[in-house]
């Protein structure tokens, strides 16, 4: 009985091993959905083979580079929930935060999917932050916040241009509270300004005009803002 298991599982381990190359190879020539289906068949037929983990990290690259990337999203998610202590599970949480990057919106659109890739990556730096996958998020992540707070400063002037200051100038204090760092804080100091000076504000407009000069002297919105000093 014992020699018949040890048969068993050694046709097993080959077949896994022989199965796991086959789709090895597919992604070697840029077969990239077509192994990614090969692996799902493979984690079915050999769920606790010594190479089943391995076929999982392999199918989260292989939808990826196929351009799955809610595939990715789903399948990255699950191998941090049922694999929290892999030695690779930081892979798995970066590929989490490059599927939702990869499909990130403009600022013309809503922002779920740019908020998501922050948060994930802001998880993989706080959880890994030795992790080399880790090293090239933050100009990603930067990139993200300006698309957001873009996204922020437009709609503050959609309100603003149909006189609807107060939901105006609760967008813009999004952005000059949340993304200083963005390009869009200049401008969106000066709407600012000029929402408080609509509603009457006089010394709050000066003062968002004054912080707007102080910060940003050479910037054009700081000329613009001077009527309200």
């Amino acid at each position: 009985i014992l020699s018949g298991c040890a048969s068993d599982e050694a046709y097993d381990k080959a077949g896994a091993e022989k199965q796991y190359d086959a789709a090895k190879q597919k992604i070697n020539l840029g077969q990239y959905n077509a192994a990614a289906f090969d692996l799902e068949k493979f984690s079915a037929t050999f769920p606790y083979s010594s190479y089943a983990t391995k076929g999982e990290l392999l199918r989260i690259f292989s939808s990826y580079r196929g351009g799955e990337y809610i595939l990715t999203e789903t399948l990255s998610n699950s191998f941090i929930e049922r694999h929290p202590k892999h030695k690779h599970v930081d892979y798995a949480k970066y590929m989490l935060a490059m599927s939702f990057y990869m499909q990130r919106t403009t600022k013309e659109h809503d922002q779920t999917h740019n908020k998501n890739a922050i948060k994930n990556f802001d998880r993989l730096i706080k959880e890994h932050p030795a992790s080399k996958y880790a090293k090239d998020v933050k100009p990603r992540i930067q990139k993200l916040y300006n698309t957001i707070g873009e996204h922020e400063l437009e709609v503050g002037k959609y309100y603003f241009d149909r006189d609807r200051y107060v939901a105006a100038a609760n967008r813009f204090q999004k952005v000059v509270k949340e993304y200083q760092t963005t390009s869009a804080i200049e401008e969106s100091l000066y709407y600012l300004a000029a929402s408080y000076a609509e509603m009457g504000l006089a010394k709050d407009a000066r003062q968002m005009a004054t912080l707007l000069r102080h910060n940003y002297p050479n910037s054009s919105w700081s000329s613009k803002a001077e009527d309200f000093l």
